[in-house]
């Protein structure tokens, strides 16, 4: 009964203009920086930090935790219209998400992302508040090993990226090889070259500018529009593109499995230490695909597939607050800097937060109910706007785009050598484009690669030595080992397909 009070008492905070107001700047402010290359959700955080300083706990920590949400949604903006991530979870979206705007349906998939977000950010909003002692729980139990197994199972995913399992594989562990450049936890360093700016690796935000963004341009240059050139009529262009912002949102309202689903695989990966929206998104994909009677057109232009990587990567920041919130623990970099919104207020987040300040709990985790519904309005009212730049021509975006993906590739560090790392993923990209190498392999490595070799070192440090059995002992693992199993079961049988196909071959030519 006292946690039912709690949460009213929680809600009754929300009935003040001055939190209303910082949840819409908050979510307009995520949703706008969200959207611009370079400019990540972490980095929009910890920009307002100071201005935090001054306001009422309540109002400072609604503020940063919408513009968390409204982050996770803008970063998607510039991935499906100009194939640029505005931040790393929002890879997978651009593989379908781009495809519909180069088909002139770049505004039914901000449609379909926005609806996909808003419910994705509610149903994480929703888990958060009914089942995070069991979700809690269930994080505990994940140590080294587990997490390890976690990474084995993301990378077993780059073998259904590509129609080809060997340039798949290549690709991915290609960018695992590039994700372990840095300095290890036992203090040796690899593959720095001598760059001290190496040494924490290779930056994630300039590669991923470079490779996928960057990269892109060039393939601009053959075009007169991101979209053709009937891109340029616009006389019922904004007839057009309500019309199809609406039919988005209808498309996605029609997939309530994919999003029950998606939002399941993001609630439960966000709330793993270290994994974060990136990892929940590409999972998610995954198994949409593999459920879904469209699979064969993920990756073409399917709205499915954005609705799978959109509902997780939002649904995620439900899983990582309910970690943040009970353990104090951050499950990935947003939440690390929200930690310091935490402490500037005063409060430590952990079981004790929860003991001290049940009302203010409620009220942060309640408030992300109201700003999903605020992020349905405001991500409608943005993308309809931001829709327009599809019409601008090439010969004017190109130089905009560069410019901008430098300066926010400066931005993060303020470090040019940040700049010559995007460029030389730039060409890096560029090369693999040409010969059909998955370059969301390449990335999905470069992401698993720390998160392998970290887990992998201190399972071996905290068993003594490395051995297969750590893996059995353990239920968790066990239960992760058949997951593994499963998923690499349908690759088993596209290959003996393939086989068997280029075997009926071989004997028709010899007869």
């Amino acid at each position: 009964m006292s946690e039912l009070t709690s949460l009213w008492a929680g809600i009754g905070l929300l009935a003040d203009w001055q939190v209303i107001l910082m949840m819409i700047l908050g979510l307009l402010f995520g949703i706008v920086t969200g959207a611009i290359p370079g400019f990540s959700t972490p980095l929009a955080i910890s920009v307002m930090l100071p201005v935090t300083f001054g306001m009422d706990s309540l109002q400072a920590i609604v503020f940063l935790t919408c513009i968390y949400a409204g982050g996770n949604f803008g970063s998607s903006i510039s991935a499906i219209l100009i194939n640029i991530p505005g931040s790393p979870q929002a890879i997978v979206t651009g593989l379908d998400g781009y495809p519909m705007t180069q088909q002139g349906r770049g505004s039914e998939a901000l449609g379909v992302a926005v609806a996909a977000s808003a419910i994705g950010n509610l149903l994480g909003a929703i888990f958060l508040i009914l089942i995070l002692p069991l979700l809690v729980k269930f994080a505990l139990s994940f140590g080294p090993p587990e997490l390890f197994l976690v990474g084995v199972i993301g990378l077993t995913i780059i073998a259904s990226l590509h129609k080809s399992f060997l340039k798949a594989a290549i690709a991915g562990l290609f960018g695992v090889l590039i994700g372990t450049i840095g300095m290890t936890d036992t203090g040796a360093m690899r593959g720095t070259w001598g760059f001290y700016e190496l040494l924490d690796g290779v930056p994630l935000i300039p590669a991923l500018i470079g490779l996928i963004g960057f990269s892109e341009l060039f393939m601009m240059l053959q075009r007169t529009y991101v979209a053709g050139d009937s891109a340029a009529d616009s006389g019922t262009e904004k007839s057009k593109n309500l019309k199809q912002l609406l039919r988005g949102f209808v498309t996605t309202l029609r997939h309530p499995i994919t999003l029950l689903r998606a939002s399941t695989i993001g609630v439960l990966i966000g709330g793993l230490p270290g994994a974060g929206a990136t990892v929940a998104s590409v999972v998610s994909y995954n198994e949409g695909r593999r459920y879904s009677k469209n699979s064969a057109n993920f990756g073409k232009g399917e709205p499915e597939g954005v609705i799978n990587s959109e509902a997780a990567n939002n649904a995620s920041e439900g899983g990582a607050l309910a970690l943040l919130l009970s353990l104090g623990i951050p499950g990935g970099l947003a939440t690390a800097v929200l930690i310091g919104g935490f402490m500037l207020q005063g409060l430590v987040p952990g079981p004790r937060l929860f003991m001290d300040n049940p009302a203010l709990m409620y009220g942060v985790m309640t408030s992300q109910v109201f700003a999903s519904f605020m992020l349905l309005f405001f991500g409608l009212v943005v993308s309809f706007y931001a829709a327009k730049i599809i019409r601008v021509p090439t010969m004017v975006l190109i130089p905009l785009i560069a410019l901008f993906s430098i300066v926010g590739t400066y931005a993060v560090k303020l470090l040019m050598f940040d700049v010559y790392i995007m460029l030389v993923f730039a060409v890096v990209g560029v090369v693999l484009r040409k010969f059909d190498y998955p370059l969301i392999a390449v990335i999905l490595g470069l992401i698993l690669g720390p998160i392998l070799d970290d887990q992998l070192m201190r399972t071996y440090q905290g068993s003594g030595g490395l051995s297969i059995s750590i893996f059995l002992e353990r239920p968790m693992s066990l239960l992760l080992l058949a997951i593994l199993a499963l998923s690499l079961l349908p690759l088993v049988v596209r290959l003996a397909k393939e086989h068997k196909k280029r075997a009926g071959q071989t004997k028709v030519e010899q007869h």
